[in-house]
């Protein structure tokens, strides 16, 4: 297993697409809007620069975490994973150390995003909660790296690419990684709250200000990765009768 997993280790670091929707693109729109509102704001308990600085680093995790995930269609459409079953290789060891890729493409984005709020806006979070954010952030990939694996098991590529477009968008804007969820109405409100986005951002809001995980948060959150396990397990399942 550990030598696939750095196989697949050395393959996420070439990829291109790391750079670009891990680093750059959540680290240009961080620098865009987080000087738009006026200074003292403060949304989910902190520092309006701040919240959205984590608001974007898990946007940007996200993006990764689901990419890497999805394109494990490209990999069954290539004849790589039936391959990979006729190694020595259990099936449920390939899948832990590629779901364990996934959640690893989280973490530039988180480093970076905070690096841009760090040097463009002197927000400073103490050493133990930068480290607390990293930590919680990169666990809190976990869902977004099954419901990734979950998508290329059980689709083929040309739906694997859009499904996985409309649900980081969905989950991204809903979940208010985007726009603060304080300025959503009621109704979506009480729906960001149930998304595993929101309560990954939140992971990453309290450890800002410097609180612990929120038990309901936690909750959701363990909700999503069980159903999430549930559903690449038994798309996994079906690849390997119908591949």
């Amino acid at each position: 297993m550990r030598a696939y997993l750095r196989f697949e280790l050395r393959r996420l670091a070439r990829d291109p697409r790391l750079l670009l929707f891990t680093v750059l693109a959540p680290v240009v729109t961080y620098l865009i809007f987080s000087g738009v509102g006026p200074d003292g704001d403060r949304v989910e308990g902190v520092d309006a620069a701040v919240a959205l600085m984590v608001g974007l680093a898990g946007y940007g995790a996200v993006a990764g975490v689901l990419s890497v995930g999805s394109a494990v269609s490209q990999e069954r459409a290539s004849g790589w994973l039936r391959q990979l079953r006729v190694t020595p290789l259990p099936a449920g060891r390939a899948v832990t150390a590629k779901a364990l890729v996934c959640t690893l493409s989280g973490v530039p984005s988180v480093i970076a995003v905070g690096c841009a709020g760090r040097l463009a806006h002197h927000v400073e979070l103490g050493a133990a909660r930068w480290v607390a954010l990293l930590l919680l952030m990169w666990v809190g990939t976990v869902p977004f790296a099954l419901l990734g694996l979950a998508i290329g098991y059980g689709l083929s590529p040309q739906l694997a690419q859009p499904v996985n477009f409309l649900a980081f968008l969905g989950l991204s804007v809903l979940g208010g990684l985007l726009v603060p969820v304080a300025y959503f109405p009621a109704a979506l409100r009480h729906l960001a709250h149930a998304l595993p986005t929101y309560r990954f951002a939140e992971l990453g809001w309290r450890s800002a200000a410097g609180l612990t995980p929120s038990p309901s948060g936690l909750a959701v959150l363990i909700g999503w990765t069980v159903a999430f396990t549930a559903l690449a397990a038994w798309a996994y399942r079906r690849s390997t009768v119908h591949r």
